[in-house]
């Protein structure tokens, strides 16, 4: 082995090992006292790389539950509501997001978003569909390199990505290829981790990243990540964008307000909702739903019941 191989598989080692280290301060769980330590020791990476791509989403879904916007099962009328909370709301890390940062986040599927929020019996949700305007399509990073955990189980659509990102790599020397495989990997780690839901200091490693993605990369021109749904073990994905870009490029389709009748929680085996109302009209001046121009409402008994059973205000 010549010195210079020597050299460079020496760097790789230390980058390997210094990963390995983060890695063990997010298993041993971050806390605010340790919060700036971790920031710092990510701040040392020299380099960060990832894919970018582009392309066209034409639908996207939503899920809010109205208490958390509302206080209470009241239903949504301003469709601002429905979208990414302003930023001064934003207390906590999110998988994509610092406090006091505002990212639009949505799926797929709606069951996607279910799983992710898991609203429980009794709520009042809202679905909303989110329809792309005039085909404009979105520069994103895709988070790619952990198959579903699953079982004998692959996601088509993230081996694309992996074809994609190894056949870019092909540029770069072995060294440079070693040491990006082993950061990439990391980042996807940290956008895997599974996060309890009173431990949101934990979502500082994706967090971090995220902030790279959206503000560093391309000079801050990312305007989305794509990256697997944890809650759906790898099997389908997420979509987080930036509210400018959300703004600009999608326009609200449809709403959908359910309340959920059974959750996985009360032994249901899954989710069960009953309908209340369908609305794809909108007044785009006052920015309200026209719920008085529902489509599907429900017959007056029903909504009653439901009403009387899980204190709905549909004012």
């Amino acid at each position: 082995m010549d010195t210079t191989t020597a050299l460079e598989s020496i760097e790789i080692k230390q980058l390997g090992v210094f990963l390995d280290y983060l890695r063990k301060l997010s298993e041993d769980g971050i806390s605010e006292e340790n919060e700036k330590y971790v920031l710092r020791h990510l701040d040392t990476l020299s380099f960060f790389s990832n894919l970018i791509t582009e392309h066209i989403f034409p639908e996207i879904h939503r899920l809010t539950i109205n208490k958390k916007i509302l206080g209470s099962n009241k239903r949504i009328h301003s469709i601002a509501d429905l979208k990414y909370p302003p930023a001064d709301k934003v207390k906590s890390y999110g998988r994509c997001n610092y406090p006091n940062q505002s990212i639009l986040y949505s799926a797929f599927h709606i069951m996607t978003v279910m799983n992710e929020l898991k609203p429980r019996m009794g709520d009042l949700i809202t679905q909303t569909t989110w329809k792309v305007i005039e085909n404009q399509s979105i520069k994103y990073c895709p988070i790619f390199t952990n198959q579903p955990l699953k079982k004998n189980t692959i996601n088509p659509r993230l081996i694309k990505y992996q074809n994609e990102f190894y056949k870019a790599l092909s540029i770069y020397t072995h060294k440079e290829q070693q040491m990006i495989n082993l950061l990439v990997k990391f980042v996807a780690d940290s956008f895997s981790k599974q996060i309890a839901p009173n431990r949101h200091h934990d979502y500082i490693f994706s967090a971090y990243f995220s902030n790279k993605i959206f503000y560093e990369f391309e000079k801050g021109e990312v305007e989305a990540i794509y990256y697997p749904s944890v809650q759906e073990k790898g099997s389908f994905e997420n979509l987080a964008i930036k509210p400018s870009v959300f703004d600009k490029k999608y326009i609200l389709s449809e709403v959908i307000e359910s309340v959920v009748v059974a959750d996985p929680s009360n032994g249901g085996g899954g989710y069960f909702m009953e309908t209340i109302s369908h609305c794809d009209q909108f007044d785009w001046d006052t920015k309200k739903i026209l719920w008085h121009k529902e489509k599907y409402p429900q017959p007056p008994a029903v909504i009653n019941g439901l009403k009387d059973r899980f204190k709905i205000d549909l004012s």
